[in-house]
């Protein structure tokens, strides 16, 4: 088991990580002292382990019950939102209630947000079971939904009471789930920590659990940087914009598809526009932008889902992203491996359609 400390606004909370953290969860609920405990998940997770949770839960004497709502990040909306809102209302759950978020990025950020919103915000508890959740999206406490308008677009800064990975959930998911999640801790280290890239590419993505040691680090090594960052810039308003990298194109290809293609498939494609666009502004080395490509080939990235979209449509999209600013999508540009371009103080910048356009052109 390893622990890392949050620091955010002058308090604390932790992150930890290992296998059977039993212990580790209830000693979290005991110091939260709820009333009663409201878990938050999805109906593919609840079909897995909703029992064992529920089980687990209970031994801290409190009373606990399971609330579902569908899974997919098409579900992550206002309607689920509001369902599970007016399902806590109907039992008269309180301000002293801890909500626990036990799944992967959909549920972190569905439960985080009725946690933020009921009775004006009651405590939670992040509990990932996906790597994606654990490298990336259970750090920092950004939760919310998304609109038709685009990913993430109606949310909040609320941060948990503690992050508890506990990595055996990963036991039961597929190759495909395992580099979906994988995907966002090899953005960090391509912004970040070049050197962990070495840890990325000698994980067993067939049974990642063989060495566990090594997933661990993996998992450790991504959220102490993301955790450097939400402790300097919990908004992000500047520095921690560099998680984004990828994500600019990346939620443009994922809104495009109805949220069929997973998300850290998406960032992966949207790592290798970006990276062309870099070239293309003459910040980032030919041999560096190859270097890239070559990486995300063994994990299974390439350009061919993007040509399933226009290039116009791609464009587009991008200018629904959080970072768009006065109509201008803004990206995080790589300098370098393990570097991004910083230019006036800011991480994240505008691009013309048309150096964009001609990245996109050609991938294809």
């Amino acid at each position: 088991m390893e622990s890392f400390g949050i620091r955010v606004r002058g308090e604390s909370y932790p992150f930890i990580v290992g296998i059977d953290l039993e212990s580790t969860l209830l000693e979290a609920i005991g110091k939260a002292n709820p009333a009663r405990i409201a878990i938050i998940t999805d109906s593919d997770v609840q079909e897995v382990w909703g029992n064992d949770v529920v089980a687990l839960v209970e031994k801290s004497g409190k009373p606990v019950e399971i609330f579902p709502f569908p899974s997919g990040e098409k579900n992550k909306n206002q309607e689920a939102v509001t369902t599970l809102q007016h399902a806590l209302l109907e039992k008269r759950y309180g301000r002293d209630t801890l909500i626990i978020a036990f799944g992967g990025g959909v549920v972190g950020d569905t439960a985080g947000f009725v946690a933020a919103t009921f009775l004006r915000g009651i405590p939670y508890i992040q509990m990932p079971t996906t790597i994606l959740a654990m490298v990336d999206s259970s750090i920092g406490g950004k939760v919310g939904i998304d609109t038709p308008y685009g990913k993430n677009t109606i949310g909040a800064f609320y941060q948990p009471q503690a992050v508890i990975a506990d990595i055996r959930f990963i036991k039961t998911q597929k190759k495909d789930h395992i580099i979906n999640g994988l995907l966002e801790a090899i953005k960090t280290f391509l912004t970040s920590d070049k050197n962990a890239l070495a840890l990325t590419a000698s994980l067993n993505l067939d049974d990642p659990l063989k060495d566990p040691k090594i997933l661990e680090e993996i998992i450790l090594r991504s959220v102490r940087i993301k955790g450097g960052y939400v402790a300097r810039d919990e908004t992000e308003k500047g520095e921690r914009m560099i998680v984004n990298f990828g994500h600019t194109i990346g939620h443009a290809v994922e809104m495009l598809s109805k949220f069929e293609l997973p998300h850290g498939y998406c960032v992966g494609y949207g790592m290798l526009a970006e990276v062309k666009i870099a070239e293309l502004l003459g910040i980032l080395k030919p041999e560096d932008r190859v270097f890239v490509e070559t990486y995300l080939a063994q994990f299974g990235i390439t350009a061919e889902p993007l040509t399933q979209f226009s290039i116009a449509d791609i464009i587009e999209a991008t200018k629904s992203d959080k970072k768009t600013r006065a109509g201008v999508p803004h990206y995080v540009l790589l300098e370098s491996i393990g570097s991004v371009y910083k230019k006036d103080g800011k991480f994240a910048h505008p691009v013309e359609d048309a150096v964009v356009a001609q990245a996109l052109q050609s991938l294809r």
